[in-house]
């Protein structure tokens, strides 16, 4: 289908799942963990990054971000997810995510809150969507429903996976997103390469990889520059 040229992004807006179980002195953690992870997305991933990480006021649970590389941003919120997983906060932090994909009409500001346009209006009904349904981690929303129905199939299998996810496995997932062999994993962790396999194949990481694939190329090809 062709598509007109203007400025195509992918938004990213997400609450943190059942943020009332936390202290006060937890939720100021948690922010600075995210905070923290995104400051380590932007240097992992630093041509990717349209708008940086906000916290909505009005919402203490809520964050959005903007990222200009469309077909990557399942990885991009992945390689947060798994940042954020694997600070000291306990319980383990997970949020829901919604990616709204379209144009932007206000750009010229620092704060996604600031900004509009038709990939913010479909990241909030997305996850207006996420909370009706609590067993969902991630939503997709473009201005095409067949890909948006084919994407949500995959990301119904990917998301029961990530809520099984250990520690252990949230870490040895981040590091094979970034191409490491599983022996140079079991450096950086310090254990042994089979204790890393292990951790890969208890967390469904080749099939969550071939999951994350497809609906990468599926952007890439929907969403050509």
């Amino acid at each position: 289908m062709p598509r007109k040229s203007k400025l195509i992004v992918s938004v990213v807006t997400a609450d943190i799942v059942h943020s009332t179980h936390y202290s006060d002195d937890s939720r100021r953690k948690i922010n600075t963990v995210l905070k923290k992870s995104f400051d380590e997305l932007v240097r992992t991933y630093p041509d990717s990054i349209f708008t940086p990480l906000a916290f909505r006021i009005t919402a203490g649970d809520e964050f959005q971000c903007v990222f200009s590389n469309v077909a990557q941003t399942l990885d991009l919120l992945i390689y947060l997810r798994c940042s954020v997983a694997i600070s000291k906060v306990r319980p383990l932090i997970s949020f829901r995510a919604s990616i709204g994909i379209g144009g932007i009409s206000v750009k010229a500001k620092s704060n996604p809150y600031e900004q509009d346009g038709e990939a913010f209006v479909r990241a909030r009904r997305g996850l207006e969507q996420l909370a009706k349904r609590r067993q969902r981690l991630t939503k997709l929303i473009t201005d095409m429903p067949e890909i948006d129905s084919s994407v949500d199939i995959v990301l119904l299998f990917l998301d029961r996976l990530q809520k099984g996810w250990t520690r252990a496995q949230w870490e040895a997932v981040k590091w094979s997103l970034l191409g490491l062999t599983r022996e140079e994993i079991a450096k950086k962790l310090d254990v042994a390469h089979q204790n890393v396999t292990k951790r890969l194949a208890a967390a469904g990481w080749q099939e969550f990889k071939e999951g994350t694939e497809f609906i990468r190329e599926l952007l890439e090809k929907a969403f050509k520059p």
